[in-house]
Formats: C-alpha cells, structure tokens, sequence
C-alpha cells in the first residue's frame, strides 16, 4: 500500500531527514511516541519534535533546537 492510498504524505525540509515523506498519521505518531517517551529535542529519538507543522501544504520545516510540540498531538 502506498503512503498516499493513506491519507496526505508530509514532506520534511531540513534537519535529519531533509527530503523525507510520511504519510501524516505515520509522522503524527512517531511525534506522539517522542512526547510519551519524554524525548527531548537533541536525544536522538526526540528529532521529530523539532519539525513544524505547516500552516498550509504538506512541508514540515526543521527549527533547529527548538520544540514545535509542547503540547500534546491530537
């Protein structure tokens, strides 16, 4: 199955996976895990908190060292 058979694909730009896609439930997941998990932005499996959610389109831009999601996922 492909990633867009499964809703909108995200594209990332810049940081650690700079040209990545997930579909967007997948990427909103590994966000959430990080936030269960207590991750924090500079531990290697807190790299998603520090993409931002678009406003409009599909692009998730890197911030480096800053935490877009401190509140929880929904």
């Amino acid at each position: 199955m492909a990633a867009a058979d499964r809703g909108p694909v995200n594209r990332l730009q810049g940081g650690p996976s700079d040209k990545w896609q997930y579909c967007e439930q997948d990427f909103l997941e590994c966000i959430r895990a990080a936030q269960r998990m207590h991750r924090r932005v500079g531990d290697p499996a807190g790299w998603p908190l520090s993409y931002e959610r678009p406003v409009s389109w599909l692009v998730w831009v890197w911030r480096e060292g800053r935490n877009c999601h401190l509140n929880p996922i929904e």
